[in-house]
């Protein structure tokens, strides 16, 4: 993005099949109106409306979005994504609590920006449900506290090295179960000015 800005985006939309597709592409391209300098307030808003009325009933989408200035002030946007996780100094935590409703369900729902601001090495992991909902044959959930105790335990590694921890610790656990949802995976680190790293 402009200014040296990078933008960090995640998304998930409900259900299969041509009609899934379809919502992609619609988010696809409202979002790229965000390159051309518009407000993203205004893009998550308006995006929303639109769903809410040109969409299929019960179709939605939850999604993380992300501006990274330069000096690691964090400017997101958050409808109904679970939270990224921060490590910070081997520590992990959600990066925000408060909860929202995915796009395409409520069209007077106002999103705003939230904010923080990234410390050097700080590393956000960007996760669809697909990785804490895994199941083994049991039918037990991966679930957040195993997501942690990968990250905790490999919070110094490099983002390809953590990127691969995190699945192989998903596939060990479901011992070949079939999988209902599909694993996304956003890796972002932050050095400083020019340096940020992204798997």
């Amino acid at each position: 993005m402009s200014d040296d800005r990078t933008a960090i985006l995640i998304a998930d939309v409900s259900g299969k099949g041509l009609g899934a597709a379809l919502l992609t592409t619609m988010l696809q391209g409202a979002i790229s109106g965000m390159s051309i300098g518009a407000a993203p307030a205004r893009v998550f808003n308006h995006i929303n409306r639109f769903l809410c009325e040109h969409s299929e009933v019960g179709r939605y989408a939850t999604m993380f979005f992300g501006i990274l200035h330069p000096n690691g002030h964090l400017d997101f946007f958050n409808a109904g994504h679970p939270s990224p996780l921060l490590i910070r100094r081997g520590e992990v935590n959600d990066l925000y609590t408060q909860g929202s409703l995915p796009l395409g369900l409520v069209p007077e729902v106002e999103y705003v920006a939230q904010e923080v601001d990234l410390q050097p090495d700080d590393t956000l992991v960007l996760f669809s449900d697909g990785v804490t909902e895994a199941t083994d044959p049991a039918y037990q959930m991966f679930g957040d506290s195993r997501l942690r105790e990968v990250l905790h335990t490999h919070h110094d590694a490099n983002l390809e090295h953590l990127q691969k921890a995190i699945l192989e610790s998903v596939e060990t656990f479901t011992r070949g179960a079939s999988r209902a949802d599909d694993i996304t995976l956003l890796l972002v680190r932050y050095r400083a000015a020019t340096q940020t790293e992204i798997s």
